[in-house]
């Protein structure tokens, strides 16, 4: 979670320094010197080892690698959460959280060729036509082919309203066609998915808190209120958080003006700050669900944190991560940039966010937050609250579900995890030789696609010979024992080719076990929303 503020001037420190040194005289002076005169010497000695390493060290260290290194070794020991992150991070972190110029493609690198993998909705790449598989060959009239991953958005991206000229191969077309591609602002979606499930529930995932989540969650509460939905399900598993001021905009989207949403504590009085509700929502107090994991963390916990302190929803899932520390961001001169923590998250009722760390390797750290048995066990030390309405709660873990309920699918086999993140991207290739041979696929809806479309053993047998004809090691008995996490893997290809989000949503809810037991306790949901000290619209 980040929190936004303009670096502190070394200047006022300094000259604080000199006031106090005229104000209280010499001893002041004699009592800072010796710590002063430390620094510095430690200073010399950290230049010195760098130097040596540089000249002396068996193989050539680049030394402004080196100096980041350093620069983490010395924020690591802080807390978990406060980091540094060089230029090149930073730029890569803005893409996801802010957006980037470029052409609005998806892709990645299959057979040594830059091939689209899904394109934007609005980017100049949707409305050239550019579709799921095509692959770029050329760019600015230079051979694309080979290229290194992280050379193509080098060339892709660039200031809006520039061009880049870019080659397209397409298996249907019988040569290459070039396009001149106008860049545009890409903002990349914090909603992935927007849709009304059966029975009048309305779904709603959140990936991240970026710059527009707000917007994004307004349009799409409007649309699903439009088609008639009357209950909601708001799913931030797997959201690791994002700008503060968006969880405060999307909790408030659920709650009446004035109530608190969560409020930050720190060392010094300027970190203490709190965070109410605008009233600026308009939307009807229908009962809501939300759904939370082990990796929700940051601002999906301040949203789900408000949510049960007020009564207004149940929170159904995973105990969460437990990230409750306030990052602040201090750019540097070279564009880097230092995330210390300043504060600490409590929700309304008191309850401090952030999970132990102490005496604790970051390894550690992070294993624990996955240790479902360790987490319900801590649960009985953890100091209780009272919700709003009289409810006991936690505090110190991360927000604790009023259902516990863990997605019971069956983890896939080593075997298939390895060939799924294969760089070679062997079920997307096979996805297409699927397309060619199933064209009934095309008339189908995205909801009917899971069901009615079959996979058969023969062509997981088909998809095994086309592996281990690339080259990959591999026994035929290992597919066919993987194979229902095949079929499910190939179909979530086929529908993310065709329908993108929407397709690959229906195709992993045949397996969503919490999404699917969630819809039953509306009820629960129902007589919460009653008892609660809101005021019902």
């Amino acid at each position: 979670m980040k929190k936004y503020l303009r670096p502190k001037q070394s200047i006022p420190v300094v000259t604080g320094i000199i006031i106090l040194s005229v104000l209280f005289g010499v001893a002041y002076s004699n009592w800072m010197a010796p710590a002063t005169e430390n620094l510095y010497k430690k200073m010399s000695i950290f230049n010195t080892v760098l130097r040596t390493i540089e000249h002396n060290y068996v193989e050539k260290k680049d030394p402004i690698a080196l100096i980041d290194d350093a620069i983490r070794g010395m924020v690591k020991n802080l807390d978990p959460h406060t980091n540094y992150m060089t230029a090149e991070e930073v730029k890569k972190w803005n893409v996801d959280f802010k957006g980037y110029s470029g052409i609005g493609i998806r892709f990645d690198i299959i057979n040594n060729k830059i091939t689209v993998m899904s394109v934007l909705p609005n980017g100049p790449s949707e409305k050239l036509g550019f579709r799921a598989g095509d692959r770029i060959i050329k760019i600015n009239g230079e051979s694309a082919i080979g290229i290194k991953r992280d050379d193509v958005p080098k060339k892709l991206m660039g200031p809006a309203g520039t061009t880049v000229d870019v080659t397209i191969e397409r298996e249907t077309w019988g040569k290459p066609k070039d396009f001149t591609i106008i860049r545009k602002k890409i903002q990349v979606d914090s909603i992935p998915i927007a849709l009304k499930l059966d029975n009048k529930v309305g779904y709603v995932k959140i990936d991240r808190f970026s710059a527009t989540t707000g917007r994004e969650l307004e349009e799409s509460l409007t649309k699903l209120e439009s088609q008639g939905i009357d209950r909601l399900i708001l799913d931030l598993r797997g959201n690791s958080g994002g700008y503060l001021q968006m969880a405060v905009e999307v909790s408030e989207k659920f709650l009446p003006e004035k109530k608190m949403i969560v409020y930050t504590k720190g060392r010094i009085p300027q970190a203490y700050r709190e965070y109410y509700s605008t009233g600026t929502a308009k939307h009807r107090t229908y009962p809501l669900i939300v759904l939370i994991n082990h990796s929700s963390a940051s601002a999906s916990e301040i949203v789900s944190g408000a949510i049960q302190d007020w009564d207004r929803g149940l929170i159904v899932g995973q105990t969460s991560f437990g990230k409750g520390l306030v990052q602040t961001q201090y750019p540097l001169a070279d564009g880097s940039v230092l995330m210390i923590t300043t504060a600490r998250y409590y929700t309304p009722s008191g309850r401090l966010i952030q999970r132990d760390y102490e005496n604790k390797s970051y390894e550690d750290y992070i294993k624990e937050a996955y240790n479902d048995t360790l987490r319900q066990k801590e649960l009985k030390d953890l100091p209780k609250f009272k919700t709003f309405a009289g409810r006991t709660v936690y505090g110190g873990g991360g927000i604790n579900p009023d259902f516990w309920m863990k997605d019971k699918t069956p983890a896939p086999s080593e075997f298939v995890m390895k060939l799924f993140i294969d760089p070679n991207r062997y079920l997307y290739s096979y996805s297409e030789e699927l397309l060619r041979n199933h064209p009934e696929i095309k008339e189908m809806t995205p909801k009917q696609f899971p069901n009615e479309f079959k996979i058969s053993e023969a062509e997981i047998k088909g998809f095994a010979n086309f592996v281990m004809k690339k080259g990959y090691k591999a026994k035929l008995d290992d597919f066919i024992k993987g194979s229902k996490d095949f079929k499910y893997l190939l179909k979530r290809e086929i529908a993310y080719r065709l329908w993108k989000t929407e397709g690959q949503f229906y195709v992993n809810y045949q397996r969503d076990t919490v999404l699917k037991k969630a819809k039953d306790l509306f009820p629960d949901a129902e007589k919460l929303l009653a008892a609660s000290t809101l005021k019902i619209k």
